[in-house]
């Protein structure tokens, strides 16, 4: 009961957060349009400690218009026990910066990361954190900058009839270099279990720098396959997200 609770107070938090951040910063996206965030991700289990996740974002800056980056991610994950899990790899990034309304920059960037999942369920109900470290360079570029950040992420997951659920996070990176504060990244909305192996769940997504703010429509695509299983058998649900 006391975990009930608590967890609808965090979840109520993190509405409330989301709804201030777009009341607030909102009127700095551009025209306050909103943008949209296309996620495809999973794990796919390997050997009984062992899986491979893998990531992809596209995201433009008006709806399915304009575009803002392709992001790729991947590695290994090491299950230290059915509630925590820690993951390696590399990632790519291009992305366009719209200087001014001719001028389109285009970068490429390539990120090493560390992470530690931790993972708690009652009553159907999950909570769990992440904690990831990146470095960032750019490429092909004769300024290779480099970037080292942190972030944390605080996910909150609840059934709400048969298949279809409630789920809400709140991410903050941080910098290790310079301005301590990079953004911050709150999404709410619903899912539905679509098969054994995948799942959906669409949302606001709301992504807050230190002087601006871009509200977006997330919609995501979770899959999970094992491969040491003949028939090919859904793993439990593991949290993966950029």
């Amino acid at each position: 009961m006391e975990f009930t609770k608590y967890s609808s107070t965090l979840l109520c938090s993190i509405m409330l957060s989301a709804f201030l951040h777009h009341s607030v910063y909102g009127q700095n996206s551009e025209e306050n349009e909103y943008g949209s965030w296309f996620v495809l991700c999973g794990t796919t289990k390997i050997h009984k400690d062992w899986s491979v996740p893998a990531v992809g974002i596209l995201k433009h800056n008006h709806m399915v218009d304009k575009y803002g980056f392709f992001f790729f991610r991947t590695g290994a994950s090491y299950h230290i026990s059915s509630a925590s899990t820690v993951t390696g790899g590399m990632a790519l990034l291009n992305s366009n910066s719209y200087l001014e309304q001719n001028d389109v920059v285009n970068t490429n960037q390539i990120w090493f990361y560390g992470e530690y999942t931790l993972k708690s369920k009652i009553h159907g109900q999950s909570i769990s954190q992440r904690v990831r470290f990146e470095n960032r360079r750019l490429i092909h570029t004769e300024d290779p900058k480099t970037n080292n950040r942190i972030r944390y992420r605080l996910q909150y997951v609840r059934p709400l009839y048969k298949d279809v659920y409630l789920k809400a996070f709140d991410e903050v990176f941080l910098n290790m270099e310079g301005t301590t504060f990079s953004q911050n990244r709150i999404f709410f909305g619903v899912g539905r279990q679509l098969t054994k192996n995948l799942k959906g769940d669409i949302g606001y997504f709301n992504r807050r720098f230190r002087n601006s703010s871009e509200n977006m429509i997330r919609l995501g695509l979770t899959f999970q396959f094992d491969l040491t299983d003949n028939d090919l058998a859904g793993l439990p649900h593991t949290d993966i997200n950029n």
